[in-house]
């Protein structure tokens, strides 16, 4: 009995140890995207890293009304806020700072691609957001914000 315990909490203290270490991954925070229009907060999300729109330099459109996620191709998913919606998802740590297999979603656009992140050098942020193989997508280079710049 006393073994099973023991294994148990041994367990329990690996699978929290690398939960930690991803917690602490350099990728989490603010990163003001390429355009300079908004502000994604990334975060871990389990054992991945997932991120959310938290600023938008215009957070209203032209009737004074929040922005909505009007191009997705999903009828039902038109009418959502931009301001706290989810854009990146499901990426796995290879290393401190490195995500792969994870998706970008695209609200400019309005379609979700396969993607990839990594810290760079410079302290900047690269993601590659493509279709079926990296070879086949593009490039984008985040700056790290202090924080959210008091929302949307």
């Amino acid at each position: 009995m006393k073994i099973i315990g023991l294994t148990s909490l041994a367990l329990l203290a690996v699978l929290y140890a690398g939960g930690a270490r991803a917690a602490g991954d350099p990728v989490f925070g603010f990163w003001l995207v390429e355009t300079q229009r908004s502000i994604i907060e990334i975060v871990p999300c389990g054992d991945s890293a997932c991120g959310k729109i938290v600023w938008l330099i215009e957070p209203l459109d032209e009737a004074g009304q929040p922005r909505t996620d009007h191009l997705n191709g999903d009828a039902k998913l038109t009418g959502r806020p931009l301001c706290g919606l989810e854009m990146i998802n499901g990426f796995s740590r290879d290393d401190p700072g490195v995500w792969t297999s994870g998706s970008i979603y695209s609200p400019n656009e309005g379609k979700t691609y396969s993607a990839s992140m990594k810290l760079r050098d410079d302290g900047t942020l690269k993601l590659r957001g493509y279709l079926l193989l990296p070879l086949f997508g593009k490039s984008q280079i985040w700056t790290r914000e202090a924080g959210d710049r008091g929302g949307c």
